[in-house]
């Protein structure tokens, strides 16, 4: 027969879960508005019955309720799928910004582009054609090519100044991913130690996965997790970055990346490569593999070590064909009686956006500008070099072939193509991250209408667990009085 204290023993099971259950459902309100909070979720269960004999058989009883656990409610899945869908999304949101950035560097169109100021030199060629004694339209014609190699210098060097940068946004990268894996480290060491008693110490474990969200905007990550075999339901936890996988946190082990860096390059010491830290997973100079469009670290080495390089090549080849185009038809005429003669108008060794220069015959005086063959009143020279506005007309042989075959129909339009390159990968940049962007807002809406805290199921949940707890007190309260019942039985005044 079961204790007459059974029925206290039942309600005071009751009491003390209900209680838990109304601080989880307090602790879920208060974080309602917490970042990376996940709600908390406290699993009830029915105690262990007691056997009791009646009437020759044994049946049954019911002992009352405990808090067998308290959970988190997570979608594994939907997890992996959100760090996946936010490594694309941030790798074109890298690739977007440092677009965007260039497009400011090109400013085009406008009227302080480099493209007007092309076209304002070739015109200068064009009135000097028509004046070629204009002091004047020779001052005009110098002024428009120092404004010009002005404009490709600042370009060049806005280019360098933006590798510099993005370097040291590698850096800084670099040190983001080894300080996530250390904290992952320590939270795993703190979490095992909390399960191996027992404990699931929710709190740490979405401190954990907010970690691992925040690496997701940087690297690709893979989260594995695998039961213990030192520590029964106790689980290792590895977590692996790059494609393919590489890992960088193993249970209670950190592995940590380095930047080795060339002093021959951008800005005199920039990263060439990412590589691991020599430990008991990697040994010393493995390569860390990014992947394919993945991560905020993959965006910014692919602008910084391909995009910005081959745009720079194509300033320098533009560079390359004005002063080639230009040289060869000005040193084939003659200037003043007293100028020099088979002049170039460019200095012929400087041949890059960053130095390009006037040669310094034309920089020291305005005579030296070649306008026909010096005889009074011609203009043919500058009208040739002008006519480079439009196509190659006044080129000839090999000179034609091989500017055709360069630079297409004319300067400007090879210009022009670097242009619209621009535009188009901006447009493909601004559309990928859009759809990127959809789908990390559809996978963050199915993880908070699981994980999120709903303050109208919230108070819900206080309603029950409060009314459970008042009818466990009340039944308390009855058992009181039962036994007070009981007590008193036989006693007369």
């Amino acid at each position: 027969m079961n204790s007459t204290f059974f029925g206290l023993e039942l309600s005071r099971r009751a009491l003390e879960s209900q209680q838990v259950a109304l601080n989880i459902t307090g602790h879920n309100i208060a974080n309602a508005n917490t970042q990376g909070y996940t709600r908390q979720i406290a699993n009830l269960t029915a105690t262990t019955p007691d056997s009791i004999l009646t009437r020759g058989r044994t049946l049954s009883l019911g002992t009352g309720v405990t808090l067998d656990k308290i959970t988190r409610a997570r979608d594994a899945f939907v997890d992996r799928q959100l760090r996946s869908e936010t490594s694309k999304q941030q790798y074109w949101t890298g690739k977007q910004d440092s677009l965007s950035k260039l497009e400011g560097i090109m400013n085009e169109p406008s009227d302080n582009s480099l493209s007007n100021d092309l076209n304002k030199f070739w015109v200068a060629w064009s009135d000097l054609s028509k004046s070629p004694e204009n002091a004047g339209a020779r001052a005009v014609v110098q002024e428009r090519a120092i404004t010009l190699t002005d404009s490709f210098h600042n370009i060049a060097t806005q280019i360098s100044d933006m590798q510099i940068n993005l370097d040291s946004n590698v850096k800084n990268q670099i040190d983001q991913i080894n300080g996530y894996a250390n904290e992952i480290k320590d939270l795993n060491v703190q979490i095992k130690r909390a399960e191996v008693t027992g404990d699931t110490p929710n709190d740490l474990l979405d401190k954990r996965d907010n970690l691992v969200d925040e690496l997701s905007k940087i690297v690709k990550v893979n989260v594995t997790q695998t039961p213990d075999s030192t520590y029964p339901k106790v689980d290792t936890y590895k977590l692996d970055i790059g494609d393919p996988p590489q890992t960088l946190v193993n249970d209670g082990v950190a592995s940590q990346l380095q930047g080795i860096t060339n002093s021959s390059g951008i800005g005199g010491n920039d990263i060439t490569s990412v590589q691991w830290v020599g430990d008991s997973i990697h040994s010393a100079g493995d390569p860390l593999n990014l992947g394919q469009n993945l991560g905020t670290l993959q965006a910014t080495i692919d602008t910084r070590d391909t995009y910005l390089p081959n745009l720079l090549a194509k300033y320098d080849s533009l560079v390359k064909g004005i002063v080639t185009a230009v040289n060869d038809i000005h040193k084939t005429g003659t200037a003043t009686a007293t100028a020099a003669t088979n002049t170039n108008f460019f200095d012929a060794t400087n041949l890059t956006a960053s130095t390009i220069s006037l040669d310094p015959l034309i920089s020291s005086d305005i005579n030296n500008i070649v306008t026909g063959d010096g005889t009074a009143g011609d203009g043919s020279i500058a009208s040739a070099i002008s006519a480079f506005s439009s196509g190659w007309s006044t080129l000839t042989g090999t000179d034609l072939t091989n500017m055709k075959a360069t630079y297409g129909a004319s300067l400007g339009d090879s210009y022009g193509a670097t242009v619209s390159q621009l535009g188009v990968d901006v447009q493909q940049a601004n559309r990928m991250k859009a759809g990127e962007d959809v789908l990390v807002t559809n996978l963050t809406n199915q993880r908070e209408s699981t994980s999120g805290v709903s303050l109208d199921e919230e108070m819900t949940n206080l309603i029950k667990y409060q009314k459970s707890y008042s009818a466990a007190a009340r039944m308390v309260t009855m058992m009181d009085d039962m036994l007070s019942t009981l007590l008193n039985m036989g006693v007369t005044k």
